[in-house]
Parts: C-alpha cells; sequence; structure tokens
C-alpha cells in the first residue's frame, strides 16, 4: 500500500495538473477578476493587494496576459489546500480519513470551479484554512502553542490582505490564546506581538480607502427588522442548498463523519467547536452582504471534507462484511463529484464571453471612434470592456449618442427585454445601425449570471440550474 506521504503528494499533483490544464477553459473573467487584477491601475477601495501583488509577480515570469497569470495563481492555490487539510485530518481522524478527505476535495465542485478563475478565491480558501490549521495546533498542544498562535496570525494576516473576511480568523485565535493564558496563568510576548501585523490591513485600509460599509448600507433592509429578516433568509438558503453545492453523497459523508465521531475525544470536539464558529460567522457576513454565491463558502469546505473522509473511514470499517455496499457508496461520491466539477468547467466556462468578443472587436476600431457601453459596474463604469479592449469606453445610460459613435449593448446588463426596448429605440430614434452580435451561453450549475438581474446572486437562481441561459452584445453604428 502507497504510505500517507505518496498519497499526499499525489493528490497535490492530481489537482495541480487537473487545474493548470483546465485554465484556458474560461472565455472570460467576471468583474471582480478584472478589479482585483488591476487593483493599481484602477483603485476601487474594494479590495486588498495581495492577489494582485502575486499575479502581477507571475505575470512578469511566465508567458501569456495578467488573466492567465491569476488563474495559475488560483490553480496553484486550491492544490497546496490539500496539504493542511490532509494533515489535519490524519492529525485528528488518521491516515485513512486523510486520504479520504483530500480526495474529496480534489474533486470538489465549488473548489473545481473557482480555482480556474482569476479571483480572490481560491487563494483566500487556502491561506484562510492554513492558519485555521495552525491554530488546530495550537489549541490542541500545550507545546509550541504561542509559536504556531503566532503564524496563524501571520498567515491570517495575509488571508486578511487578500480578501477582507480573513479578520473572522481573529476570533478563535483570541479564544485560543485566552485558554491557554488561563491554563498556564502566564502571558506569552511572542503571540502577543504577532498581533501588530494586524496593523498592516489596517493602514492598506486607510491609504486605499473601505467601500464595504456603503455595500452594506446600499444592500440593508429599510430599516433593522427587515435586515434581521434578510440575514435569517439568506443564511437559511446557504444552508438548504449546501448539500447541492456539496453534492448529496458528500453531505451524506459529512453527516456520518459529524455524528459518528467520538465525542469524548477533545481533538474532535475542538475541530467541531472551530467549524462551527467560523461557519456561524461566514452566513452572518455574507448573508448581511446580500449576495448568494457558492463561493462565498469555499473557506468552509475543507471542514466539510475532513468530517466527511472521516465518515467514509468509518463507514468502511462498519461495512467490512459488506464491502461491496461500501465501494457503491464510495464510487457514486466519487462519480457525482467530477461529474458535477466538470459540469461546472464546461457548461460555465462562457461567462461574459459575448462581452469580450465585443470588446476584441472596438479594440480593433480607429482609435478617434467614440466608444459606449451599457456594462456597469457601480460608478466605475464599463470595467471589462475597458480592461479587454485596452481603450476609454464610455458609459451609456440612454443618453442620446453623437454621430459616429459605436454603441456595444449587452443584453446581460438590464436583461432580454430591457436589451430588445433599448435596441428598438436606437434604431427608431437614432436611426442606428447593427454592425455585429456576440452570442454566449451558460448553464448555471452553481450560481452564475443569469439572463434576468433579478435572479443574479439570489437564490432564485438555484430554480434555473439545469436552464441554459443566453447572452448577447450587439453592436450597433451611429450614422
Amino acid at each position: 500500500a502507497p504510505s500517507y506521504k505518496h498519497m499526499l503528494w499525489g493528490l497535490f499533483l492530481f489537482n495541480l495538473v487537473i487545474k493548470l490544464v483546465s485554465v484556458p477553459l474560461n472565455l472570460a473573467e467576471y468583474t471582480d477578476g478584472i478589479l482585483q487584477l488591476t487593483l493599481f491601475d484602477n483603485p476601487n477601495r474594494l479590495y486588498p493587494p495581495l492577489f494582485t501583488i502575486l499575479s502581477l509577480a507571475l505575470h512578469r515570469i511566465i508567458p501569456g496576459d495578467l488573466e492567465t497569470a491569476g488563474r495559475i495563481v488560483s490553480a496553484l492555490s486550491s492544490a497546496l489546500i490539500v496539504f493542511p487539510l490532509m494533515s489535519a485530518a490524519r492529525r485528528i481522524f488518521g491516515d485513512r480519513a486523510a486520504l479520504f478527505a483530500g480526495i474529496l476535495y480534489s474533486i470538489a465542485p465549488v473548489p473545481m470551479r473557482w480555482s480556474v478563475h482569476a479571483m480572490t478565491d481560491a487563494l483566500f480558501a487556502f491561506l484562510f484554512f492554513l492558519s485555521v490549521s495552525y491554530i488546530l495546533k495550537a489549541a490542541l498542544e500545550e507545546e509550541g502553542r504561542d509559536i504556531n498562535l503566532a503564524v496563524a496570525t501571520v498567515i491570517a494576516v495575509a488571508a486578511m490582505m487578500t480578501r477582507y473576511q480573513g479578520m473572522l480568523l481573529a476570533a478563535p485565535m483570541a479564544l485560543v490564546w485566552l485558554e491557554g493564558l488561563k491554563r498556564r496563568g502566564r502571558r506569552s510576548l511572542i503571540p502577543v506581538a504577532a498581533q501588530f501585523l494586524w496593523l498592516i490591513p489596517l493602514l492598506w485600509i486607510i491609504h486605499s480607502g473601505f467601500r464595504h460599509p456603503e455595500q452594506f448600507s446600499e444592500r440593508a433592509g429599510d430599516n433593522f427588522f427587515l435586515t434581521i429578516v434578510n440575514i435569517i433568509l439568506l443564511s437559511e438558503s446557504f444552508l438548504l442548498y449546501s448539500p447541492y453545492f456539496l453534492t448529496w453523497p458528500v453531505c451524506f459523508a459529512f453527516l456520518a463523519g459529524l455524528f459518528l465521531q467520538d465525542w469524548r475525544r477533545r481533538e474532535q470536539i475542538r475541530l467541531f467547536l472551530l467549524f462551527g464558529l467560523l461557519l456561524v460567522m461566514t452566513l452572518i457576513l455574507q448573508a448581511a452582504f446580500s449576495s448568494f454565491q457558492s463561493r462565498y463558502l469555499l473557506p468552509l469546505v475543507p471542514f466539510v471534507c475532513i468530517f466527511a473522509g472521516h465518515g467514509l473511514k468509518t463507514l468502511e470499517e462498519r461495512w467490512r462484511t459488506r464491502p461491496a455496499a461500501f465501494k457503491m457508496l464510495l464510487g457514486i461520491t466519487i462519480c457525482w463529484s467530477l461529474l458535477f466539477s466538470f459540469g461546472t468547467l464546461f457548461l460555465q466556462n462562457q461567462a461574459w464571453g459575448d462581452l469580450k468578443d465585443a470588446a476584441d472587436f472596438v479594440r480593433r476600431l480607429p482609435p478617434d471612434t467614440p466608444v459606449y457601453s451599457n456594462e456597469a459596474y457601480k460608478d466605475l463604469g464599463p470595467v471589462k470592456m475597458r480592461y479587454w479592449s485596452g481603450r476609454e469606453v464610455l458609459p451609456f445610460t440612454g443618453q442620446p449618442l453623437p454621430s459616429g459613435s459605436v454603441l456595444c449593448l449587452h443584453s446581460a446588463h438590464g436583461g432580454a427585454a430591457a436589451f430588445a426596448r433599448t435596441s428598438r429605440w436606437l434604431q427608431e430614434s437614432q436611426g442606428a445601425k447593427s454592425v455585429l452580435t456576440f452570442d454566449s451561453f451558460l448553464v448555471p450549475l452553481l450560481p452564475d449570471i443569469m439572463q434576468e438581474p433579478m435572479s443574479h446572486q439570489n437564490p432564485l437562481a438555484l430554480t434555473f440550474r439545469y436552464t441554459p441561459q443566453k447572452f448577447r452584445t450587439e453592436i450597433f453604428r451611429i450614422p
């Protein structure tokens, strides 16, 4: 039988190869990704800079564009998670559970989907769980507790410099430190001194600004009661759809691992409490943000895989007299995850593809041609069109356009009805001529952009998860 070390490196290489091979599949990137990649060129007060720095550094080393560099950062980060994940699973549940946990994570749909996009999510998930692994060490081992807490702090700060949600890690670290203080009755300066590192993201916020409070206030209910209701409803939606995101077989293995663990063992209780604390805080934070996206659960997927790995190990032991039944369960679990994962890679790879094709066309227009687009992201205007076309693109909000200008009209912004209405208005009132059309489509197995904006970033999107979403960008020239 292969050793644990061989299994660990084998799963890492499997992750790395399958995710690097999948990097070219996506035709385009999301607005968040473009804003993150161009953070230093277009300050937006939304993101910290670590992902941007790593992507720019890799872009200097490898051939290709900045988007490809960002995707490789994500792919490598997603592959690296198997090290802290399998290490934590082995420490608490043993080698066999670690193997199952590593396999389940390697083929999980949500990590697979976001490991090939140029966005902060995969890097953040890696740093988040790496910090968690050191918090667990500090909670379980008296010897080296202070060093482990200090290392956990360094990594948590790096996580916060990737996504501001990294601040959630401060709570479990504080609890572990207080517990150690209570036990030993003396203070150690090492973890205390490490807390000064939290000044780094604070200084970044002071320097670049912090727009998230505005976003929270924009998306909050009309009063405090409605805000609380919205948080409860969206948190409930995340929990209700989690078995679908994780796949039902993995959810079954997770529940088996949760309920069949030895509650007398301190390390298993600590893992459960840490998972519960971070789950509650994540749900409240993301629900308050009023955005329903599976990627927000990405940092918690390693926990699920660890419990599910333990569940599979326990069921394998209990079904020794029925090995065929366990092999069937394991086969269904692996095949379901693989089909779901490859479905997301191949059926959701065209998001914003029509817009990128339009930007390539715009790039070839004479430099003095005024170009407009109805793409909009808050007050930042046509972010993706400007980036992909490499030129100034002005926002179109329904105003009359000057003669000789070109308009890129996108159905993804406003929906199909608004697209048809604006197209008719342009041709009737301004004599606009349609020059070209670009189409793209996707099947939103996991929440994605939708034909109708009402279901975008909304649990309603899951109602249409098997319904193809069609998008069109039409190029108009104003005579």
